[in-house]
């Protein structure tokens, strides 16, 4: 377990929140507050503080799935490195740090910095770092003695050259520490890595000859495969996972690789191909990089999670949802509700209408089906007999958390009382 240096996190609960900030300016809401204020009171959600459309994350659902995967990963001997572009919240990723992940994996230089300037990390950035700026970056603080322990990924052998040469130019004469890299594997229509086991090895012999970059692994991401089926897709993660460990077993051979180098895989959809495929082999440390899973979903990974049918007691609870209020009945049939792309996601599915009031009163929402979601609105479909009226609050499931938590700013945390516990900052 990491010993993770909470002070820089816990100033972020220091930071004032303005009435005009999304998600606030609620009646009581006239001045500057704070997280810790706002915690500190025991102040509830429908307390008067927050506007409409808001977001809230429920804090016993996320420790709950940070405390799962950690076992997970713990039974299974398996690091996790979680994927930080989830939520951009350095609380959270403080959080699944200290409950035993090993690392942070983020997808740009600029996700690393935001994570690193909190004092988090190890970071692994799972993409290519091609460009000058975030190359540079990378250079200058392996340059300047700086604490950061960083990985990026490399698939050819015209990037290798290219992110060599922008770590050179500008690091110091005297400069011994290289910027450690894996050479990715792709897929046949997916998105980088190199295609085959040849030209990965191609680009592992290239770093070779670099003066500023090390080898230190291998990894592929098998999320994007897409087969006619969800069996044939798992069985196609699984045997790409394979393909992996072909791979780490080749530059091994090729002595192109040190001992125990990484291997790296696993989004939130297939992570368990990821462990039946290679965490058994003893030759090198098996990283995960699921994101998702922390507040899990009503969609998209509600319906393919592992955890979703798993016979070993792992579960995930959704933890983030979307609250606002009905402003139209224009038909019979139709409800529009005041929230849309700008607050929910809608990449994996449509917003799930979970729950609405009236005041203190629940109403019944069977029925009720999400149609349309434009940038402010989402239009769904009313049965006979439905009740809700313009006013009535509404509580929408979400698909995809990524997409959404990049809609806030400041999310609100919640005990099961329904008290503000904590109100999380993100970094988009």
């Amino acid at each position: 377990m990491l010993d993770v240096d909470r002070s820089r996190v816990e100033a972020l609960r220091q930071l004032p929140i303005e009435p005009d900030e999304k998600g606030f300016g609620g009646p009581r809401h006239r001045t500057a507050t704070t997280p810790a204020q706002l915690a500190a009171s025991g102040t509830r959600a429908t307390d008067g503080w927050l506007g409409s459309p808001r977001a809230l994350v429920r804090g016993s659902a996320l420790q709950h799935n940070i405390a799962t995967m950690a076992r997970y990963c713990r039974d299974h001997g398996v690091e996790l490195y979680p994927h930080g572009k989830t939520t951009m919240a350095p609380q959270v990723v403080a959080a699944q740090l200290a409950a035993g992940a090993a690392g942070v994996t983020v997808a740009t230089v600029a996700q690393l910095r935001v994570f690193h300037s909190m004092g988090l990390g190890p970071v692994l950035v799972a993409n290519q770092v091609l460009d000058a700026a975030g190359a540079t970056w990378l250079g200058r603080a392996l340059s300047e003695g700086d604490d950061l322990e960083a990985t990026c990924y490399v698939d050819s052998v015209e990037g290798v050259r290219r992110l060599d040469e922008l770590v050179r130019s500008v690091r110091g004469a005297s400069t011994t520490r290289r910027l450690r890299v894996l050479v990715e594997l792709g897929h046949a229509d997916g998105r980088t890595g190199a295609r085959t086991l040849e030209q990965a090895q191609q680009v592992a012999e290239a770093v070779a000859t670099t003066r500023a970059l090390e080898l230190c692994g291998v990894a592929g991401y098998e999320g994007s495969i897409v087969r006619a089926t969800p069996a044939q897709t798992a069985a196609a993660a699984r045997g790409f996972c394979r393909g992996l460990g072909d791979l780490a077993e080749r530059l091994l051979d090729h002595g192109l690789l040190a001992a125990r180098p990484i291997v790296s895989a696993g989004g939130s959809a297939y992570f368990d191909a990821v462990v039946d495929a290679l965490a058994a082999e003893p030759a090198w440390r098996l990283v995960l990089r699921s994101g998702c899973y922390v507040t899990h979903d009503h969609g998209l990974y509600r319906d393919i999670s592992p955890f979703e049918r798993s016979p070993d007691g792992y579960t995930l609870r959704p933890a983030l949802r979307v609250f606002a209020p009905v402003l139209s009945r224009p038909e019979r049939g139709t409800l529009v509700i005041g929230a849309g792309r700008r607050d929910a996601s809608s990449d994996g599915a449509l917003p799930v209408v979970l729950a609405a009031q009236r005041g203190e009163r629940p109403l019944d929402v069977s029925g009720i089906t999400s149609q349309r979601l434009f940038d402010q609105h989402l239009v769904a479909g009313a049965p006979d007999g439905c009740e809700l009226q313009p006013g009535d609050e509404v509580e929408l499931g979400i698909s995809h958390p990524c997409t959404t938590f990049d809609k806030w700013r400041w999310i609100p945390v919640v005990d099961d009382d329904d008290r503000i516990t904590d109100v999380l900052r993100t970094f988009f």
